[in-house]
Formats: C-alpha cells, structure tokens, sequence
C-alpha cells in the first residue's frame, strides 16, 4: 500500500505561467493544494493541482468549528475549464449541480433535496432544450420540454 501526500501552501508561495502553477521557492511544477484561511484559521477557499493544473477548487462553510463545502467546482485539467460546479447547503439536504459543455455553457442542471432530484433542466449551447421537470408543492411531477430555447411542450 502506498501513501502520497500533498503539499499544502498558501497563495504567496505559488505563482502562474500559461494556467500553469509553480512553486516559487524552486520553479517546479506545483502539486497539492494552495489555501485562503481566515484570520482564525480555518480555510475559506482552496485550490486543488496537479502537475501545476487546476482540477478542483473549493469553497467552505466555517459553522460551530465544523468546516463544509459550500461550492466545488471541477475543472477539465487540459483546457482549464469547468466541466462540473456543486453548491451545498449549509445543513447538507440540499444540493445544485451544474454540469458545461466545452464552451463552459450551462449543459444540465439538477436540484437535489435529501438526495433526490426535485428539478432537472437540460441546456444545448446556451439555450433550453430538452425535458426540464421538477416537483411541485402537492407532489406531483411537472414536466415541459424545449427545443432551442422554445417551449414545445407545455407542463403536464
């Protein structure tokens, strides 16, 4: 079994050439994590590389000592660009995700509470498109459908 660690630093002992991270003390590629902390220090806000690429960043909830994700986004390490972002609510029942195309357009939206998707909409370069439905108040399931950003399919 084998154990790698990743480095931990903050903002100041990295820096950026072309999307890519470098450590500063030695102008190696950078690998781990880069943190924003708060006075008292806990973490606000970190950044996740590997081989000097972004693949993940993540915001935190700092509640009673507890520290929780707030927001993650991943990111495609090859382009830079976000391909997922994940929202979480503070007591853990809710859930938004969002999932880009490669132009980093909205793809596909879901709403989860207590781990069931309540809401789903579908996007195509920027438009809505496809079959959107969520929940409603008494229960039952409203669903509409878009072709290119027009509604062709009304609630049913």
């Amino acid at each position: 079994m084998k154990t790698y660690s990743q480095e931990k630093t903050d903002w100041n002992n990295v820096y950026w050439e072309n999307k890519i991270a470098f450590k500063k003390q030695d102008n190696t590629i950078f690998t781990g994590i880069v943190q924003s902390k708060s006075k008292n220090g806990h973490v606000k806000y970190e950044e996740i590389y590997n081989n000097g690429k972004l693949i993940k960043s993540l915001l935190y909830y700092n509640i009673n000592f507890a520290q929780l994700v707030s927001t993650e986004t991943i990111f495609n390490p090859e382009t830079n660009k976000k391909i997922k972002l994940l929202n979480f609510s503070s007591d853990g029942k809710n859930k938004w995700e969002t999932n880009f195309d490669e132009n980093e357009e909205k793809s596909e939206f879901n709403f989860y509470k207590n781990g069931k998707v309540i809401e789903h909409k579908e996007f195509f370069q920027g438009k809505k498109n496809g079959k959107w439905f969520c929940f409603e108040k008494d229960g039952s399931k409203c669903e509409i459908e878009y072709e290119n950003g027009k509604k062709i399919k009304d609630c049913r």
